[in-house]
């Protein structure tokens, strides 16, 4: 699907861009992408050069002291501590930060991590009731907690309980021994940011400060690992905590860390956060999500060599079986998507029959990403549906939620993503409801998706040094994103399909000191909208790329398009040309789509450009004479079909909408 995109370009302020210039002696470039993210001299120069000395005071955290207070007693009885985790990344580091830092201090801990499915996220009852009838003195939640009032209020009396999380709290707090989160609105912290492992880490900080009365340093490539996975923004001490990350991470890494990197293929990779977000992350991720979150805990918290190997090879795999749950039914919810035909030209709502829980919100987040609707994906088991919900820009799909609380079970969530539940019955009724919301609340420009672009630059101005410049910003992530810029004027020199599947589109454009290639991943549609000479405007951003000892720009295509479209324009004439060059690159046969693509484009008759000959395969297609299909190996192929009779072309909607 070729998907129209706005471009929203940054005005940016002169005058600011240029005090940052003279105060700071950035580049201009990176001066812009400054203010782009608001980011004025004095918070510059911490954003440029803050270091680990910068980390803030971790007892200035509202209920330090009393924390620190009761662990230390614990450790001086030797009564057992259980860590209480949760099941996404954020929580399967801060669970293993605090077991190894326990360790180094010879507790008597263990950690436990609710099972996704049948516990669901943070506290549960029947998992602390366990833990005092175990004998448990002290539980330390991570990343979970502070919405557990009632739960707390249970066992409060036969168990104590310290809290460190960093969702939003709310009006009620639990009563716990000591309650850590800087989002309390009577806490000091001054940085709002934190990660749940980052909660955990100061925690670790202020135990190691008052029993050695220096700054705790170790284990920052784990909580490097889960800041990035939980999205939290990359500025003030996240950021100083994922770059000293990072670098520990690239150079001597936890033994877990290390053996994931080489079963993601990354090992000759400088990592980047970018690389834990996409690679890393969902590795650990998809162990929460289809077996148990404990095996990724495991992986970070061995020292033997063979085990963390074993772990990172199983976490492997199953990321490949999560990924397969993932594009199963996603294939079974993009085709109803397109059975609804105008029944999801507002809202996307989809539902199967025991679709896996634990995949449906990312199943939901690939939806938007084709069709930029609001969209919910519903899982049904014994007639009750649990669905996941992800966003579009600007539309809050909370309040979508709540508009129809009256027909579901139960709800939650925020603007950009939520959950539900709801009797399998009433599903359609809640796809015409939020219709009818969506109606009301969405302009038909919000269902074109933006692009924000930092700056414009000229093809001939793109070089190695620009990104050498920019790369002081890194790393990148929420609140410090990956700088978007665009070419206005290019021409393209040639494109081409890549990939075993050729799925991927290369296109190479002309510059006056040579060429540039640019990539656009999972984009084989361009190859019929982009050709040899074509002038194109196009929204990137920029990587290096080293190949065989020599260093180039590569742009990373976030969206291209032609200046000027090709009209299509087809006769019968015409395609009786075509069907003669079809049949001649087939040989009878069958062929790739993209090998009987590259003839068309080899032969076609001068007469007719590009996309009205590539369009006659469209013709072939609906006139029976080809036929599409996928090979075992997952290659689109076309079969040539000898049709009896005569052809008529009116039965092609292809040649009625572009005949002349």
């Amino acid at each position: 699907m070729i998907r129209k995109k706005r471009w929203r370009l940054s005005s940016g302020d002169t005058e600011q861009e240029n005090i940052l210039i003279r105060e700071l002696g950035v580049n201009p470039i990176v001066a812009k992408l400054m203010v782009n993210r608001h980011i004025d001299v004095n918070e510059g120069r911490r954003f440029l050069t803050g270091n680990l000395s910068d980390l803030l005071d971790p007892f200035t955290l509202k209920d330090m002291d009393i924390a620190v207070s009761l662990i230390q007693k614990t450790l001086e009885e030797n009564k057992p501590i259980v860590i209480y985790g949760d099941y996404d990344v954020d929580g399967i580091t801060a669970t293993s930060l605090l077991y190894r830092f326990f360790q180094r201090l010879h507790a008597n801990v263990s950690y436990y991590i609710p099972e996704r499915q049948s516990e669901g996220y943070g506290l549960n009852l029947e998992a602390l009731e366990h833990l005092v009838e175990q004998g448990t003195a002290l539980v330390i939640t991570v990343d979970c907690g502070i919405s557990s009032y009632d739960i707390v209020e249970a066992v409060r009396d036969r168990l104590d309980i310290i809290i460190t999380d960093h969702h939003t709290a709310p009006d009620r707090i639990p009563r716990a021994k000591a309650v850590i989160n800087h989002k309390q609105k009577d806490c000091p912290y001054t940085d709002k940011n934190l990660s749940g492992v980052g909660v955990a880490f100061k925690l670790c900080q202020a135990l190691w400060l008052t029993k050695y009365g220096e700054w705790y340093l170790d284990d920052l490539d784990i909580v490097a690992l889960g800041t990035v996975a939980d999205v939290v923004p990359l500025v003030g001490e996240n950021r100083v905590i994922v770059k000293a990350g990072l670098e520990k991470m690239n150079e001597h890494p936890n033994l877990g860390i290390h053996k994931l990197i080489d079963v993601s293929g990354l090992h000759e990779k400088n990592i980047t956060s970018g690389h834990i977000g996409f690679t890393l992350a969902p590795r650990l991720n998809a162990a929460g999500r289809v077996t148990h979150a404990t095996r990724a805990v495991e992986l970070l918290v061995t020292d033997d060599s063979d085990v963390a190997e074993a772990i990172a090879e199983e976490l492997n795999e199953t990321n490949r079986e999560r990924q397969e749950l993932e594009r199963n039914i996603y294939e079974q919810a993009r085709i109803d998507v397109l059975n609804q035909g105008h029944e999801a030209d507002y809202v996307t709502v989809v539902a199967g029959e025991e679709w896996h829980p634990g995949v449906i919100g990312i199943v939901a987040s690939r939806l938007v990403e084709e069709f930029y609707k609001p969209t919910l994906v519903i899982s049904f088991h014994d007639g009750i549906g649990k669905g996941s919900c992800r966003s579009i820009d600007g539309f809050n799909i909370y309040d979508a939620l709540k508009s129809c609380e009256d027909i579901l079970i139960q709800f939650g969530g925020h603007a950009a993503a939520a959950g539900f539940s709801i009797d399998m019955n009433r599903i359609d009724e809640l796809r015409s409801r939020l219709t009818e919301y969506c109606k009301r609340t969405i302009d038909d420009d919000e269902y074109v998706p933006v692009i924000s672009i930092d700056a414009e630059l000229p093809v001939d101005d793109i070089d190695v040094d620009i990104i050498d410049s920019i790369s002081a910003l890194e790393p990148y992530g929420m609140a410090n994103s990956t700088p978007v810029f665009a070419v206005m004027e290019a021409v393209v020199q040639d494109i081409m399909l890549m990939g075993q599947l050729k799925t991927h589109c290369k296109v190479i454009l002309e510059t006056s000191r040579g060429t540039l290639d640019a990539i656009a991943w999972n984009r084989p549609e361009l190859f019929k909208l982009i050709f040899v000479g074509t002038k194109v405007k196009v929204a990137f951003s920029l990587q290096k790329n080293e190949w065989q000892g020599t260093v180039s720009p590569q742009l990373m295509i976030q969206d291209i398009e032609p200046i000027t479209e090709e009209p299509i324009s087809l006769t019968a004439e015409g395609l009786r040309q075509m069907y003669v060059i079809v049949k001649h690159s087939m040989r009878g046969n069958s062929q790739s789509v993209y090998h009987v693509e590259q003839a068309i484009l080899r032969r076609k008759p001068a007469e007719q450009n590009n996309r009205s000959a590539l369009a006659s395969l469209d013709v072939f297609k609906e006139l029976g004479i080809v036929k599409e299909y996928t090979s075992d190996d997952g290659q689109l192929m076309l079969r040539w079909n000898t049709v009896e009779g005569k052809l008529d072309l009116v039965t092609s909607v292809t040649f009625l909408t572009y005949s002349r």
